[in-house]
This record gives structure tokens, sequence and C-alpha cells, in this order.
């Protein structure tokens, strides 16, 4: 007995399903037997899966270990302003000036157990009426003290208060070393306009006392806060023209390598970096030949990052591992943490990833011993 033709048709269909079913199967667990794709992408399979949709799902690759470290080094390069104020604010305490009466101050405060010690008492001018002429000295050194707790608004209403003083005692000496001050705090807030009032003023003290020195470091303060109101032509001519002059009258080296330094500076501020580069090298040169290590680390380190930014690695990476060796002598954390990051870069751009990463461990150790947050 024949079967009808529509039996003999579903029959037909059903096998070519069954025959498709198991042939879709086959070449799914071929696929999956593939222990390492080689298309550089994770594959998921799932074994039991029996719905619409494909066996077989592909994720994007993971990323590599250089990919997550250029992204870790793209994030912490946004804290470079951090670091960079951290070194603005060492150099702010390295700068600061006492009073000519600092003796007598210093002899008032050691006979005062560190733990008793008020200095809203000691500056009361109605309750020390006798000690008019060290008040004066105690809030000059008051105001460092705020300084180092970051209170820089406390400082300023301190000093500005012991200039009052200074003026009325007529002590044009110590009214100037208080308005160098001032200058140098308004300049770390980079209130320029402050700034350049105070510094102006103690420059002037300064040329009538005929203290070339005095004279000479005053220019380049005055230049960078020229340099901060973009006014760079000017500023580079208050060091070249102005500075240099009185340092090499008053045979101030170790003054006129901070002025080739401060002139670098200033160029890196416009991304001058050849002519930054070419001061520098006279900074390094004067530093070497007269002995005056403490600035070599600096002037390494800018010259360093100023060859990263040119793409002269090999060049940048010997001058920022000469860095980072006397950062670690004199014990500058926060210069060896930015000497950190730029090797980091280095060895990134040059494939040498451990390195890279090393780099970064050694970064995150220091930033987290001197940041909080």
């Amino acid at each position: 007995m024949r079967p009808k033709p529509g039996v003999i048709f579903f029959n037909t269909i059903l096998l070519l399903l069954c025959f498709n079913s198991f042939h879709f199967q086959v070449l799914a667990q071929n696929v999956v037997t593939k222990e390492t794709p080689t298309d550089g992408y994770v594959h998921k399979y799932n074994h039991t899966f029996r719905g619409i949709g494909p066996e077989v799902y592909i994720l994007p690759a993971a990323k590599s270990k250089k990919e997550a470290l250029q992204e870790n080094y793209a994030e912490i390069g946004a804290f470079q302003d951090s670091i960079v104020q951290a070194l603005r604010f060492q150099e702010l305490l390295t700068a600061f000036k006492y009073t000519s009466n600092m003796a007598l101050v210093e002899q008032r405060l050691s006979t005062i157990p560190p733990d008793s010690l008020n200095w809203d008492s000691l500056i009361d001018l109605d309750r020390n009426p006798e000690d008019r002429s060290l008040i004066y000295g105690f809030m000059n050194v008051y105001a460092k003290v705020s300084l180092l707790h970051n209170n820089t608004s406390r400082a300023k209403s301190l000093l500005d208060s012991a200039l009052q003083i200074a003026m009325q005692q007529q002590n044009s000496g110590d009214m100037a070393t208080i308005q160098a001050n001032l200058a140098s705090v308004y300049l770390y807030d980079r209130n320029s306009e402050q700034a350049g009032r105070y510094e102006a003023a103690y420059l002037q003290q300064a040329a009538v006392r005929k203290n070339l020195v005095d004279q000479a470091k005053s220019w380049v303060k005055i230049a960078y806060i020229q340099a901060y109101n973009n006014d760079y032509k000017t500023a580079e001519n208050s060091i070249i023209r102005k500075a240099i002059p009185l340092f090499n009258k008053s045979k101030d080296y170790e003054g006129k390598i901070g002025a080739w330094v401060s002139l670098a500076t200033i160029y890196q501020m416009q991304q001058k970096h050849t002519e930054a580069q070419w001061f520098l090298l006279q900074a390094r040169d004067l530093a070497n030949s007269k002995k005056i290590d403490h600035e070599l680390s600096e002037i390494l380190y800018r010259l360093g990052s100023s060859k990263l930014v040119q793409k002269n690695l090999d060049i940048s990476r010997k001058e920022l591992e000469q860095a980072l060796q006397l950062a670690q002598e004199q014990g500058n954390k926060y210069l060896q943490l930015a000497i950190q990051e730029k090797l980091g870069q280095i060895n990134l751009q040059q494939n040498k990833v451990a390195e890279a990463e090393q780099n970064l461990a050694s970064y995150w150790k220091m930033r987290k011993e001197l940041f909080v947050n």
C-alpha cells in the first residue's frame, strides 16, 4: 500500500529539519572545541542553550596590560597640577623671610612650652604693649606657621597687620621683608596684582639699600608675576636685562642659576621648549662648575620634561633618571612623584610595559603618602 502524498511530504520536511538541527549542533560543537580564539575576541558559549539566537556570543577583546596602563596614566595626568602646586608651595616656604628681630623672637618663644603656646596672646597689642617692637616679628612667624597649616588667608592677614606695625615703628628693613613675604603668598595664590604691588615696594627698598642680590631676586619674582599676566616678553627681559646683570655684578652664582631656571620655566609656559632647554643647559653647566648640587635635580627634571614633549625619549629618560637619583638623595618626594609619572610615560611609549607598571606602583605609593585625598 503506497503512502498518501501528504504524508510523504510531511515526513520529508520532518527529516530535513532533523538533519539541519543535527548539522548546526555539530558546527557549534566544532566551534566550542576551539580553546583559544584566533580573532582576538572573547568567546562565550552556552552548551544548553536551545532558544532563538546564536549559541556563540562574541564580546570585545579584553584590554591588554599596556592598554590598561595607558588609561591609568591618562587618569593620573590630570593630577599633575596638584603636584606642581605642591612644588610651588615648597618654593614659597623656602623663600619666606624673617624680620631682623628674629633672634629675640626665638628667644622669647624658647621660654614658652610648646603645649601652652598661644599665638593670639603673643600678638595681642593691648595685653603686651611693651612688646610692640617684637609683635610684628611674632606675627611674621605666625604667618609661616599658618602657611604650614595651609591657611594662606590667615597668613596674609597676619602679614598685613605686621606690616602696619613695622611701618609705625619706622623699620624700613623689616617693612621690606614683610612686603616680600606678602608678595610671595599672593603670587602663590595667583593674585598677580597684589603680588606685583608688594614686590615693587620691596624692590624699591632693595634699591635704596643698594643690595644687588635682593634687587636681582626681586626682578626674578617680578618676571614670574608678569608671566602669570601673559606678558611673556616683558618677563623675559626682566630676567635677561635686569636680574642676570645684577647677579653677574654681585657674583651670586646660585642666584644666577635660579634665574636661568626661572627664565626656562617662562619659556616652557609658552611651549617654547628649545629656548627653555638652552637656558637649562646654561644653568646645569654653571651648577656643575660651581658644585651647586641642590639645584641640579630641578634643572634635570625640567630638561627631561621638555625632551619628553619633543619625543626625544632616550635623552629624556637619561635626564629624568639622573633627576630622580638626586631628588631621592635630597629627600624631595614631590619631585620624585613628578619624575615617576614622566618615566612611566616614556616606558609606555617605548613598549616597556613592566617598567611602566613599576613606575605606576612607585607613583601611587608616594602619592598616597604625600596627599591625603
